[in-house]
């Protein structure tokens, strides 16, 4: 376990190098720079660029710069942002993380808490009226991109009915109260995976309830309940299970577009504006903590395989 367990994290800093190397090549390719994105429609003069360019070490070669940087990242030092005043990377990330994570969680719970009981009705009633409505519900929802689902529940719910304010996201992550506001930006960011985890729970379901050993227990007298919790879902949810952490990492990193549409002052908003005023060290710091959060997912996940299916053994 040991040796997995380090070779698994060398192979994540392995990756976490490459991702920097090209999203810093990428990002300095793109025509323009920082105190042009800042200028808008000020005219900066050519020495005030240059000294400021000079000062942040941008006039030096890229792969001294680079070297810089990860020195600079092995010591946990993100950098100063150039579009906030220079206040430090990693305090601006640390300050919009809360509203991410707390939207990726309940997004999460939504996504575990519908889709699961959904596939597992429909595999129990399959042929019936609630199998044809839960494939429809989860067809649907798959087919929908999560942005048209998000502008949907905004005129429906926000605009028509009025039960949410349209800036529902403004204080979101605050306090308490907020977290009703995430309800709307929750449901859309969750719904594509809803509909994956209800299929998938079906499938595996309707797979599970052939076997030998649930006819066993028919043949047993024991009670339709325990067959269906005890032993169809329980290893029925082992491919499920599987899918736990990348689901996990895609809500919290695939929320840029929510976060936008709802005005939710998380990471995912923060990386749109940096894009757009060229903020080197903000875009360079939410791009590997994107890389981190999802190989971070995928090796926990790794781990307690073989806790849900005895049969997996990690070599």
């Amino acid at each position: 376990m040991t040796r997995y367990l380090l070779g698994r994290l060398l192979q994540s800093a392995i990756t976490l190098f490459f991702i920097a190397l090209i999203t810093f090549t990428l990002m300095h390719e793109v025509p323009g720079g920082p105190f042009d994105a800042l200028a808008g429609e000020r005219v900066l003069s050519v020495e005030f660029v240059r000294a400021q360019e000079a000062y942040y070490g941008l006039s030096d070669p890229l792969p001294q710069q680079f070297a810089r940087y990860m020195g600079n990242l092995l010591r946990g030092d993100l950098g100063l942002s150039f579009a906030q005043k220079g206040q430090k990377i990693s305090d601006l990330i640390l300050d919009k993380m809360n509203a991410s994570l707390l939207l990726g969680a309940m997004s999460f719970t939504i996504v575990f808490g519908f889709g699961v009981p959904v596939g597992v009705v429909s595999a129990i009633r399959r042929n019936t009226i609630w199998d044809y409505l839960g494939l429809a519900l989860s067809t649907s929802l798959a087919a929908v991109p999560a942005f048209v689902t998000a502008f949907i529940f905004l005129i429906v719910f926000a605009v028509w009915l009025g039960w949410f304010d349209v800036r529902l996201g403004k204080d979101f992550g605050d306090s308490l109260g907020s977290v009703r506001n995430g309800l709307l930006p929750a449901l859309a960011l969750g719904a594509p995976s809803m509909a994956l985890v209800s299929r998938l729970t079906r499938g595996a379901m309707l797979e599970v309830l052939d076997q030998d050993y649930i006819r066993t227990a028919r043949a047993k007298g024991l009670s339709r309940g325990g067959i269906y919790v005890r032993h169809a879902l329980r290893n029925a949810l082992i491919p499920v299970v599987t899918l736990t952490g990348p689901i996990f990492a895609g809500l919290v990193t695939g929320s840029i577009i929510i976060e936008e549409i709802f005005g939710i002052p998380g990471i995912g908003s923060a990386f749109v504006t940096s894009v757009f005023q060229r903020d080197y060290g903000m875009i360079m710091g939410t791009t590997l903590l994107y890389a981190t959060i999802i190989m971070l997912m995928n090796l926990v996940v790794d781990l307690l395989y073989p806790l849900v299916d005895p049969r997996v053994r990690i070599a």
